[in-house]
């Protein structure tokens, strides 16, 4: 019986990790200096396009944004992903979520936000951006002698921007364009892709100091 389940047990999580395409593009916006070894992940739902977290930026994209009640479920999801695929034992970087450092539903002016954030040590802030979420429609049609049956799948698919910015300077040292395309799979599936393609490039890239 044994033997039986597991052959079974392993076909399945292997269906399950195909259940995501994703294709991420990124670029240096400056060649690494070191290996960031303390990141906080901070999520924002926004379309903004983020060339430096000034006041202005705090103040129009992201104040009330990381911890506010409606998107909570799917950041505290995201975050939860990210630190899972890059806290990894030959990983010599710590992620801090936000999640763990800000009250959910609570005011934050953008003095007491760098405050807080540099106060946990990091060296740097993992900003990940959900752009357009939508779903993908095919259909299907099978023929009989006398009718016929049409039948629709929808395939989730999201856009994500993720900036590594320096906690000194304040301003994006490494960016990551990402498309993510589900087969039948929810957020929990598309974030898990999302976040395996960020550790692998920051890797790649040597923002972040990995033994494997």
């Amino acid at each position: 019986m044994t033997k039986t389940i597991l052959p079974l047990l392993a076909l399945c999580l292997l269906l399950l990790s195909g259940c995501a395409i994703t294709s991420t593009s990124t670029a240096k916006v400056k060649k690494p200096q070191k290996h960031y070894i303390g990141l906080m992940t901070l999520v924002v739902n926004s379309d903004a396009d983020i060339s430096q977290l000034d006041s202005a930026t705090y103040e129009q994209h992201i104040r009330g944004k990381f911890n506010n009640l409606e998107n909570d479920k799917y950041r505290r999801h995201l975050e939860k992903t990210l630190v899972r695929n890059l806290e990894h034992p030959s990983v010599q970087t710590r992620l801090v979520k936000s999640a763990d450092v800000f009250d959910l539903n609570t005011d934050i002016s953008y003095s007491e936000f760098l405050q807080k954030v540099r106060a946990t040590g990091v060296d740097g802030i993992l900003f990940v951006k959900q752009g357009n979420y939508w779903y993908n429609t095919s259909y299907s049609t099978v023929h009989f002698e006398y009718t016929s049956s049409t039948t629709a799948s929808s395939q989730p698919s999201t856009s994500y921007h993720t900036y590594l910015i320096d906690i000194d300077t304040l301003q994006p040292v490494w960016y990551a364009n990402s498309l993510v395309e589900g087969i039948s799979a929810g957020f929990d599936t598309l974030n898990n892709h999302l976040a395996r393609s960020i550790f692998r490039k920051l890797r790649k890239d040597k923002y972040i100091l990995a033994g494997y």
